[in-house]
């Protein structure tokens, strides 16, 4: 059974806590490298744990056809949202996992962007690493109804660099697209 067949239906929550919208449609990677893990399929959601938004990649090996379980790219401990990400592979077969976290706010409402990078084809991930540099405030985001997902992604700088771009309202009183990134 695929991951994401519970979410073949769009659906959209309101994150914990804020009237920003979350819809846990899943983004996929192709793995187009030179690398063993060539032609490897990446499905990057949140698992729902009933208390928050837990980020977890799964992948297939054979175009999809069986999927492997769902690997945890943050920690299980971690009781924080985290929320609106996005996956890709680098030419050396890294795989780059972004999204926005609520970890490093007790109230679990500020969010930061986060990285993790797979060196084993999605087996498992490192270090949870923070790029954005202040903390934002989602009642900030200048459009009342929540679109800051709408503005989540990530590149590879060829080899490199990890690119992601998000939603930020550092300035306090509108969102701002902000772009920051992280060598492996």
């Amino acid at each position: 059974m695929l991951p994401w067949r519970r979410t073949i239906v769009t659906r959209f929550m309101a994150a914990c806590r804020t009237f920003e919208r979350v819809a846990n449609i899943p983004v996929v990677a192709i793995d187009n490298s030179a690398t063993s893990t060539h032609g490897r399929l990446y499905v990057m959601d949140y698992n729902w744990t009933g208390t928050y938004m837990q980020e977890r990649v799964s992948a297939s090996a054979d175009g999809g056809k069986t999927w492997g379980a769902p690997v945890g790219v943050t920690p299980l401990s971690d009781n924080h949202d985290q929320f609106f990400e996005w996956i890709n592979v680098s030419p050396k077969g890294l795989v780059g996992a972004t999204w926005l976290d609520r970890s490093l706010d007790p109230a679990n409402v500020n969010y930061d962007a986060f990285a993790a990078i797979s060196h084993d084809g999605g087996a498992t991930f490192g270090t949870n690493q923070r790029i954005s540099t202040v903390s934002s405030n989602p009642f900030n985001d200048g459009f009342g109804s929540g679109f800051m997902g709408d503005y989540t992604g990530n590149a590879w700088d060829g080899k490199k660099k990890l690119f992601m771009s998000w939603s930020d309202t550092r300035n306090g009183t509108n969102t701002q697209d902000e772009v920051g990134g992280l060598k492996p």
